[in-house]
C-alpha cells in the first residue's frame, strides 16, 4: 500500500508533525529522536496538512476524526474531547486590550489638548478596557467579546 505522508504522534494521540519525506520513509513505531512519540504512516493523500492535524488523531492503531474546535482548545486524548484553555484565550484578549490601551495612552498625558470632558470620556473608556476580562469572564469566543466604544 502506498504511503503518502508520515505523522509523528505524541502521547496524547495528537499529530505533532506531519510531513512528506523524500525517498526515505521511517518505519512505523517508536520515534527514534523522542521515544514518547510514535511514527505512523498515512496511506491516503493529504491535500491540507493543517486541516489533517486539526481534525484527525491516532488512537488504538487507527485514525479517528474529530471536529476542530479552535485555537483556544486543547485535545485530551484520554477522554477524546476538546478542553477550553481559558489562559490562552484571555492572553489573546489581553493582548488586543493592551494594544487598544497603548493606542490611547496619549489621552492621559498632561500636555494633551483634550477638553476635561473628553479626557474624562477617555478615562472611562480605558477603565472599561482594563475591567473587560473580569466583566466578560464567561466568554469563550473572540467574536463574542463586547469591546467598549472608543470616544470620538
Amino acid at each position: 500500500m502506498t504511503v503518502y505522508a508520515i505523522a509523528i504522534i505524541d502521547s496524547n494521540t495528537e499529530v505533532n508533525t506531519i510531513y512528506v519525506p523524500g525517498a526515505v520513509f521511517h518505519e512505523e513505531g517508536t520515534y527514534k529522536e523522542d521515544s514518547s512519540k510514535t511514527i505512523v504512516h498515512i496511506r491516503s493523500e493529504v491535500s491540507d496538512m493543517m486541516g489533517f492535524q486539526q481534525t484527525q488523531y491516532y488512537k488504538g492503531g487507527a485514525w479517528k476524526t474529530r471536529e476542530w474546535k479552535g485555537e483556544f482548545y486543547n485535545w485530551n486524548g484520554t477522554s477524546e474531547e476538546w478542553e477550553f484553555d481559558s489562559n490562552k484565550f484571555w492572553e489573546t484578549v489581553r493582548t488586543v486590550r493592551n494594544s487598544k490601551l497603548g493606542m490611547c495612552d496619549w489621552t492621559q498625558l498632561p500636555d494633551n489638548t483634550l477638553s476635561d470632558t473628553k479626557k474624562s470620556e477617555w478615562t472611562v473608556y480605558r477603565s472599561a478596557l482594563r475591567d473587560l476580562p473580569e466583566i466578560q469572564s464567561g466568554t469563550t469566543e473572540l467574536d463574542k467579546i463586547v469591546w467598549p466604544d472608543e470616544p470620538s
